[in-house]
């Protein structure tokens, strides 16, 4: 009776620390993509305004 519970002691921990890293890898994961995300974001924000500036030096360009 008492390997039984050793046994079930040990399956529960090994149980409880698998999903605990599973969990912490998925975090990792979908904070990578947010991360990349975020990026791309700023990436094309920064691709609109340097558009914006070029069109603003092609106007004072073509004014004098």
């Amino acid at each position: 009776m008492k390997t039984i519970k050793i046994l079930i002691l040990t399956l529960g921990i090994t149980l409880f620390f698998n999903a605990c890293s599973t969990k912490t890898e998925s975090d990792v994961l979908d904070s990578s993509k947010q991360d990349v995300s975020e990026l791309l974001n700023k990436l094309i924000e920064k691709e609109k305004e340097i558009n914006r500036l070029t069109l603003e030096l092609e106007k004072c360009k073509s004014e004098k």
